[in-house]
């Protein structure tokens, strides 16, 4: 069984840029992350598309709100599939979700995270995709 981290993958684009590594989620450490940052004022969006050349089938992830968030920081996921949406979810601070997607066929796949609200709005938030995996 074949599997590929995004951590270990240059997107071909994104909007703002990618932090990979180590991201605390909901009390939980995923090792091979990949976080989007995003705030109200600069960056109230940010994506990555990477390239799968159809050779997948699952996408797995767990996202959520890293846990160095502002208090009341509620972020929007989404995921694309050759454009099409296949996961939208809106999450607060503390709370996350599991995914495991159909990308079989895929030739690109794109992860968003847009900005919602939070109580204080001069601070940034990054939305984890914990350990965000492509399998065969």
């Amino acid at each position: 069984m074949g599997v590929q981290y995004l951590s270990d993958l240059q997107p071909l684009s994104s909007s703002s840029g990618t932090d990979t590594g180590s991201a605390e989620v909901n009390g939980r450490n995923y090792a091979r992350s990949t976080s989007l940052r995003v705030d109200k004022s600069y960056i109230p969006e940010n994506d990555a598309e990477y390239n799968l050349g159809r050779d997948w089938r699952t996408f797995k992830a767990t996202i959520g709100l890293r846990d160095d968030a502002p208090t009341g920081c509620r972020l929007k996921f989404e995921a694309f599939a050759d454009g099409k949406l296949i996961n939208d979810a809106t999450l607060p601070l503390g709370e996350t979700r599991d995914l495991k997607l159909d990308i079989s066929h895929v030739l690109r796949l794109k992860i968003q995270v847009t900005y919602v609200s939070s109580t204080d709005i001069s601070n940034y938030c990054y939305g984890a995709w914990g350990d965000a995996r492509l399998e065969t």
